[in-house]
């Protein structure tokens, strides 16, 4: 008989109770409908900064290149208003290949100068200013991130970021 009530016991210790199982699924979903927006605002920002950073470095790069090579090296920009290729960039890398990058849906360039920048044997611009590029992108409704590339005369290239 004591046999019995072991077996029993130990039946009724094992698993979860229905209220256990939809409780955590109530939190579950609390989660994910509060999180998942929150979510895709961040991968929107990742993705605007992501594509900042890389023409930041292919910037850098065609300086890079124009000093070493002694030759100049251009990087020409296409912003969301160009007809034949919206949002892209395109530059003759060290192998001298052409690459053209169109970036992600949404992340848009604005350029405030010039369509292309051009380093020379220097690794200046010969500009008399500041050129500036710059990538945005509509996070949500109420935010939107904007990262502004400058480079200056002497070559330097350097970035900000702001919100809008």
């Amino acid at each position: 008989m004591t046999n019995l009530k072991v077996k029993t016991m130990q039946r009724q210790e094992r698993g979860f109770s229905l209220p256990e199982l939809l409780i955590v699924i109530a939190l579950m979903g609390l989660f994910i409908l509060f999180g998942g927006p929150a979510f895709m605002d961040a991968y929107r920002a990742y993705r605007a900064r992501a594509t900042a950073d890389n023409l930041l470095n292919d910037l850098r790069a065609q300086r890079y290149i124009a000093v070493a090579n002694r030759a100049s090296s251009t990087l020409t920009l296409n912003n969301q208003s160009n007809v034949t290729a919206p949002n892209t960039y395109s530059f003759t890398n060290s192998k001298g290949v052409l690459i053209t990058i169109t970036l992600e849906p949404g992340v848009n360039i604005e350029t405030t100068s010039a369509g292309s920048v051009t380093f020379g044997t220097n690794g200046g611009t010969g500009a008399s200013g500041n050129t500036q590029v710059m990538v945005s992108c509509a996070i949500n409704s109420t935010r939107n991130d904007r990262y502004t590339i400058t480079i200056t005369p002497t070559g330097t290239v350097s970035s900000a970021y702001s919100t809008f």
